[in-house]
């Protein structure tokens, strides 16, 4: 009894771990706009720096707010699987398409064009049709067709269950960022090993341990 009674606090505190990190803010810096350039605007994957010195890739969901090098704000972070905070609310199909996207993005990170499709499918999901009426320059015809096939791909691939729910998102605090700007824009990207993975690393261990003080 003691020892499934240590099972079952540890599973507790893991998934109290888990709560907690959801979520967390952090601040973010914009280092630059990466190297990518579609369309007259840079197409990511951004740069940006955290509070605490991290480095991060991040890809962005929100075409119409501005951001720019330099410029910081907090965010508050949630999961495509977790909803918290979002700027788009009750959107959770989208938010699922959009992360599919992201991981076709990485996959293909050596191919600008292809970054660059991807992103403005990506823009399309929450700002409708702007791939197609982007005042900032001139997209091809052809990668016109490649972002709408994009778009198609990731609605079969997310209506048949095949999107990745693990992503985590950063939502800016609105009055967080430099003074006189507007609201920055929102990210999503693929989560480094952080210090919650490093946390159920170690409640495992210390579970396999207990576990077998329990067998001796």
């Amino acid at each position: 009894m003691k020892l499934t009674l240590r099972i079952v606090t540890l599973f507790v505190l893991v998934l109290s771990a888990a709560a907690i990190a959801s979520a967390n803010s952090v601040g973010l810096t914009l280092d630059n706009g990466g190297s990518n350039v579609m369309g007259g605007v840079y197409v990511g994957p951004y740069n940006f720096t955290t509070s605490n010195g991290q480095s991060l890739q991040l890809v962005c969901d929100d075409f119409y707010n501005e951001v720019y090098p330099g410029e910081s704000w907090t965010a508050t972070t949630s999961t495509v699987s977790s909803l918290g905070n979002v700027m788009f609310s009750g959107s959770a199909t989208q938010y699922q398409e959009i992360a599919w996207l992201v991981g076709k993005m990485s996959a293909n990170m050596g191919n600008a064009e292809t970054v660059g499709d991807i992103q403005w499918a990506i823009w399309d999901i929450f700002d409708s049709g702007i791939s197609a009426h982007d005042t900032y320059g001139t997209i091809s015809g052809q990668d016109q067709t490649n972002i709408n096939n994009w778009l198609l791909e990731a609605e079969a691939a997310c209506g048949s269950g095949g999107c990745n729910s693990n992503l985590t998102i950063y939502t800016p605090v609105s009055d967080t960022q430099t003074a006189g700007d507007d609201l920055p824009q929102e990210y999503i990207g693929v989560p480094e090993p952080s210090s919650l993975a490093l946390l159920v690393a170690g409640m495992l261990a210390l579970m396999l341990l207990v576990i077998r003080r329990g067998r001796a």
